[in-house]
């Protein structure tokens, strides 16, 4: 068991339950194939600007089905502002949580982190096989009650702002009636990122979600950094 978590941990590898291991670290692209992440933006990535940004979340923040000059972290970037994408598709605040901590600086002053919340049922899950369930399968598959995953929530949450800092954070979520998310952490998050267009999946946002974020988010950042 202590071999199937480390691995899966340090290593990003699912082991199954004969044993064999599948890679965790690709992602999906706009066409519905698997390639790398897209960390490394084509454009703002200058790691000496004085701002920088990482964003963190599922496939929403990732920006499947959309172009990744079209997703709302490049649209952020600008001659001040180098921008890192850490979504990942299918995945939950924790495994969010994990990849900020690796990437947190301590002693910067430049770090920013926005953090666009996933389905709270989403989690690391291992069975008694050793295997670990894909994060969007554990509520069916573990039956686990809204009481847990909003503590799950609310302990990851306050772990980041009291270790980073809340004032380093920006906290959001899907907005309106996507999913529901939005009542139950309305107090806790600065702002929404609102569904009004969609993708070529005719699922996850599209270009004109995007950039609505982007803009609101920009305002947010313009009044926290200045």
């Amino acid at each position: 068991v202590k071999y199937n978590v480390d691995k899966f941990y340090f290593d990003n590898h699912r082991i199954l339950k004969d044993g064999s291991e599948e890679g965790l670290n690709i992602y999906q692209n706009n066409m519905g194939r698997l390639e790398g992440g897209r960390q490394h933006d084509p454009i703002y990535n200058d790691e000496n600007v004085r701002k920088q940004i990482y964003t963190f979340g599922c496939s929403w923040t990732y920006g499947w089905y959309v172009e990744q000059e079209q997703t709302f972290t490049h649209l952020l970037g600008d001659e001040n502002t180098a921008v890192h994408n850490y979504g990942a598709g299918g995945t939950g605040l924790d495994f969010a949580v994990k990849t900020l901590s690796e990437v947190y600086m301590p002693t910067s002053t430049r770090q920013i982190f926005i953090i666009t919340i996933p389905h709270l049922f989403r989690r690391t899950w291992f069975t008694d096989y050793g295997e670990v369930h894909k994060a969007w399968q554990v509520k069916e598959l573990e039956g686990i009650n809204e009481y847990n995953d909003y503590y799950n929530f609310l302990h990851n949450y306050e772990l980041l702002n009291r270790l980073v800092g809340r004032d380093k954070i920006i906290w959001s979520c899907w907005g309106g009636d996507t999913f529901g998310l939005y009542d139950l952490v309305e107090d806790k998050v600065d702002l929404s990122f609102d569904l009004v267009d969609v993708a070529l999946d005719k699922m996850h946002p599209g270009p004109k979600s995007h950039k609505k974020y982007a803009k609101k988010l920009k305002d947010v950042l313009q009044d926290r950094f200045k």
